[in-house]
């Protein structure tokens, strides 16, 4: 059975969103981190915890990623005021079913749509 995000979105969710979507900047513009941040968001990425510092440098990377976290479906209002993101509506989520679908960065070959945003998991084949 395939990975299941959580529903509630946090900074990590976001930090690790924009890690797996990173190729370095070399192969795909307009996705992932750029050359300056990648080293620092992949860093944040993989910490199981943050300190004051971690967490405001993923704050500050969230607003600086922030056309392209709204693009993936976060909330990123919610995200840096701490509040929760709004409900999608019954019609949506019903249009919008969770699956795995094409990777829209094109970096990786699939990764899953929760039915409300896009999120870090990622695969290179359909999961059984």
């Amino acid at each position: 059975m395939p990975l299941r995000p959580r529903s509630r979105t946090t900074l990590y969710d976001a930090i690790a969103y924009l890690a797996s979507a990173c190729d370095g900047a070399r192969r795909r513009d307009g996705h992932g981190f750029n050359a300056d941040h990648v080293a620092g968001g992949r860093r944040l990425a993989q910490a199981s915890r943050w300190s004051r510092r971690g967490r405001r440098r993923a704050r500050q990377l969230v607003r600086f990623y922030r056309r392209q976290l709204i693009t993936a479906g976060f909330d990123v209002g919610a995200l840096l005021n701490g509040r929760r993101p709004r409900r999608r509506s019954r019609s949506f989520r019903r249009q919008n079913p969770a699956q795995w679908a094409v990777d829209p960065t094109g970096v990786h070959r699939l990764r899953y749509w929760s039915g409300v945003r896009w999120t870090h998991l990622v695969a290179q084949d359909v999961p059984a």
